[in-house]
Order: structure tokens, then sequence, then C-alpha cells
């Protein structure tokens, strides 16, 4: 008889596979699952050396995987290194806190902030460096925004990271005034790139700071596997940091299992990215395939949109798509070709469009991979694609805290009547989709239970019905096994975390209650009591 290291039990198991919480229990030996019994049959795994923990009507469920976030920007967002801006209500109350920061920390060579969002500035103008460079006039100051496509810098950054009123972008704009001048506003990824490159460069023992403290943070919130989606290049500069995060990982440090996805727009050779894949693979932090951006978002009109903007008739999207429809199926035919999962970034219905054809062209060019590719985010989506997610076994990653993050911005962006179609969680479920949902980190806090919340109450953070009423609600066991074993498949790991089955690896949260007997309001406010990872306690109340 093999007996457990430890067990578990409670009146409320939530494996990810049944669609209702039972009572029972669960045995793990070493760093994997060994049994999930109902009733009390879990006692037969009992020695006098295991350990027996009992949670009565407190919810056990698999650890929490959150499907899509940026690990190096949301752990340096998390860290004392950067003034929150999440709060703020205006250009002036966000200049405030800036100045106090830099005050606060005059050994820091670069301000740098995070959080700032024209949604929450009741979409007051854009800032400019004019009020940065007050603030900050002796250091470059780096705000970056929630949205992570659009960062505010002062003369000093500017000049820092190189840019040029005159530089062309291959994807991306620099802003600019009415004189031509640039106005201190950066927009989309790759024109992000220089101020990036600054923002988040730190010492090697800071990295390791900043990543010790985010991974006790994802413990503490119940998180056992997360993503770095930034997309990063084949350089020295992004190689290095993969040392450091593969160094601690081996060491012990990471408390969350780790899967990055590197650059792919524009290429179609990937020998340095297979290089990668071989070279960062762990249990704990690995390179699991390619990500690439095809529009931005709708706050800033960089959202790929098939009809002009409702408040903006001129555009369908400022600068986009990112890449041609031509030049996007030959990146994705030949990651696809490679081995590699594609993931593509795309917030509206065009966006989508594109990269549900260039996925089907893959299928065509490479026939049947059985890769698992993603479309991230979906927050618009045309009712005539939706079929085409099961059809081609494209996977939804969406986040449905970001639906009242906009707090009703569709609706001013897109119409009434084209937000029948905003975040359509259930009408992509219901079609036979995959999902998985997760909390693109650090656009909002990594923990998840506020998108789980989002997903079946479509509310805002008020209480008030959030866009509009598309009836896209989904159950909570929908909306938690998106969050576990739809995630786990996104990464291609379904077949050994993201639910509680025999054999599985031991990732495990308790939770304070079961929200499956309390009011929908409540699920929201649900917190970790004990997070197992690999069969090791890492967080416990």
């Amino acid at each position: 008889m093999i007996y457990a290291d430890m067990i578990i039990r409670s009146n409320a198991i939530f494996d990810s596979v049944s669609d209702e919480p039972y009572e029972g229990g669960i045995a793990i030996k070493d760093n994997k699952i060994l049994d999930v019994c109902e009733g009390d049959e879990v006692i037969k795994y009992a020695s006098k050396d295991t350990e027996v923990l009992v949670f009565k009507d407190k919810l056990v469920m698999p650890g929490l995987i959150d499907g899509h976030d940026h690990l190096w920007w949301g752990a340096v967002a998390d860290s004392s290194h950067v003034v929150n801006l999440t709060e703020s209500k205006s250009e002036e109350e966000a200049i405030e806190m800036i100045k106090k920061f830099a005050e606060e920390h005059p050994e820091e060579p670069r301000i740098r902030g995070f959080g700032w969002f024209p949604a929450t500035w009741n979409d007051a103008p854009l800032p400019t460096k004019a009020s940065l460079d007050e603030a900050v006039p002796d250091r470059p100051a780096y705000m970056n925004c929630a949205d992570a496509h659009t960062a505010w810098l002062n003369t000093k950054a500017l000049e820092e990271s190189g840019y040029r009123a005159d530089m062309v972008m291959k994807a991306g704009s620099i802003g600019l005034d009415e004189n031509g001048e640039m106005n201190g506003l950066i927009f989309e990824p790759d024109a992000l790139e220089l101020a990036w490159n600054k923002f988040y460069d730190f010492p090697d023992d800071q990295i390791e700071e900043i990543m010790k403290d985010f991974m006790s943070g994802l413990a503490k919130h119940g998180v056992t596997a997360l993503s770095e989606m930034s997309a990063d290049d084949y350089v020295p500069f992004y190689h290095h940091r993969y040392e450091i995060f593969k160094k601690m990982a081996d060491e012990g440090w990471f408390t969350s299992r780790v899967h990055a996805y590197t650059k792919f727009m524009g290429m179609t050779d990937f020998t340095e990215c297979c290089k990668w894949t071989e070279e960062f693979n762990s249990p704990y932090f690995r390179v699991s395939g390619v990500k690439g951006f095809l529009d931005g978002v709708t706050s800033t009109y960089t959202g790929l949109t098939l009809e002009p903007y409702e408040d903006r008739p001129d555009t369908c999207g400022i600068g986009v798509p990112l890449d041609t429809q031509e030049s996007l199926n030959a990146s994705v035919a030949a990651a696809n070709k490679a081995g590699l999962p594609v993931r593509i970034h795309c917030v509206s219905e065009g966006a989508v469009r594109m990269a549900l054809d260039a996925f089907e062209n893959s299928l065509k060019v490479n026939g049947e991979h059985g890769l698992v590719n993603t479309i991230e985010h979906i927050e618009m989506c045309d009712p005539m694609d939706i079929p085409r997610f099961e059809e081609l076994g494209v996977v939804a990653s969406m986040q449905g805290e970001h639906l009242p993050m906009e707090q009703n911005e569709k609706l001013v962006r897109m119409g009434e009547e084209r937000c029948r179609w905003e975040w359509p969680f259930k009408s992509l479920l219901q079609s036979g989709a995959d999902l998985a949902f997760g909390t693109d980190f650090p656009v909002v806090f990594y923990n998840q239970w506020p998108g789980i919340y989002a997903a079946v109450s479509r509310k805002n953070y008020d209480g008030t019905i959030a866009g509009a009423d598309n009836g896209e609600k989904l159950t909570l066991a929908q909306a938690i096994k998106a969050n576990t074993i739809g995630s786990a498949h996104v990464y291609g790991r379904d077949h050994e975390i993201g639910s509680l089955e025999k054999g599985k690896l031991a990732d495990i949260l308790v939770c304070d209650r079961n929200p499956f007997d309390g009011p929908v309001d409540e699920i929201k406010d649900v917190k970790a009591v004990l997070t197992i990872m690999d069969g090791k306690i890492t967080y416990s109340a």
C-alpha cells in the first residue's frame, strides 16, 4: 500500500472535471496527486506519518492558472520601485502621486510609474511631457499606461531612450504635437521597445529581489501557473533575464510555473526560438511558444475594427493592423511548422478575423499539426467568426476583469448594437470553443477572482451592468474551469495540471469559503487560505 504524505479533506471539492463540488479528499504523495476520492474513502491512504488537513466547508480546487499575463512587466509594476497610478482619477492627481514618489525615492535613477488609464480619467485629453517635466525635472520619468500599449515620458526619458520626432517605426507611433515636436506619448509595443528597455532594466540582484516578492504574492492569491506574454526578442538583453529566471526556478524560488512566449511577428525563421525552447525547458520556467500583437486597444482607437468607430467614424483603427495578412500568414505557418504554438493579441473583431484567417491558412499549409494556437483578449468579435474557433481548434484566451475595467467604454466606442458581441464568453463556449481565463497582469491585478466574478455577473465595480446587457454570462463552474483546466490547455499542460485528478501534479488551492453556496456578488471576495504547488505548501493563512 502506498501512503500519502498529505491528505486534504473538505465538504466542497471542485476538481475542474465535474460541474459541482462534492465531499471528499485528495491524497498527495511527493509532488503528485495519489488519488481523489469522494466521501471518506481517502482515509485508506493515511498512515501515522500522513499529515491530514480538514477544511470542512471551504472550497478545495486546482491551483488557479493565469492564462495570460506579463511576468516581468507585472513583477516590476508590483514592486516598490514603481509608483502605482491605478487609483489616479486625472492627470493632475497622477502628477501629485509621481512628485511624491520622486521626492521619497532620491536613490532611483529613473522614476517609473504604472497604471494610469484614460477610462478612469473620464476620457480627458491624454497627458503630455509638459506636466511630467515639471514633476520630475532631474531624472528620466516613464509612466506606463494600464493597457500596456501607451507610455507617457518626460523629456529626459525621450532623450535617454533615443526617440526622435522624425523616426519611422515599423509598427506603433511616436506622439507629436501641432508643431511636429514629440509630446511625450508612445503608442504600441514596437514603438515602445526603446522606452521599455530602460523602464525594465534593473541590476541582477534587483531582478531577483523583485521576482522573489512577486512569487510570494502569486502564492498568496493561489496562482500556481502563469505566463510571460511580452513577446521578447532573441537578443542578449532578454536572454540574460531568462537565464536569471531559469536559475531562480532551478533553485526553488519559483512558486508558480512560468510559460514564456517570445517574438513572432514578421518572422519566418524560428531557429533561434527553437534553441530557446530547448535551453529554457524546466517544469517551472520554459519557453512554450511565440506571441505577436496584431492590434492595440480601443481606448486610443488602435483596436482594429471591421466597421468605423461609433465616436470616430473616420477610422477603423489608427495605425493598425500591425502586420499585413500575407506576412501574418507566413509567420503563423512557419512557426507552426517549427512546432511552435502561436498566440496573437487581437482586441477587436477586425484583428480576430485576420488571426483566424492566418490559423486557417496554417492548417492548409501544414495539415493537422496538433498545436494549441490562441487568440488573446477578443473584446469584440463578429458573430460570423465565433464558430470558427472550434472549427480551427483555436483557443479563446480572455480576461473577465477587463470588462468592468473599461467602465462601459465600448458602448461609446462601438455603440450598443455592436456591443451585443463584446466579451462573448457564453457564445464562444456554446459554439464548442475552448476558453481560457487570465488577467493580463499588470493591466489588472493577478487576483483571479474579480475576473471570474465579472464573467459570471457581468457587473461593473459599482454593481451596475458592465457594457451591454447581452446575456454573455458564464456559470461559476464554467468560469473556474476556464481559469484552471482551460488555461492549462493553452500551455499544453492539461495532461499534468489544471484539474484534481489521479496522477496529476499536486497544484492545489484551498479557499476561505465555498463560492458555489454564497451570493454571486461575493465571488470577487474569495481569498486563498492554502496554496500548494508541486506538492509543497507555498502559502498558508
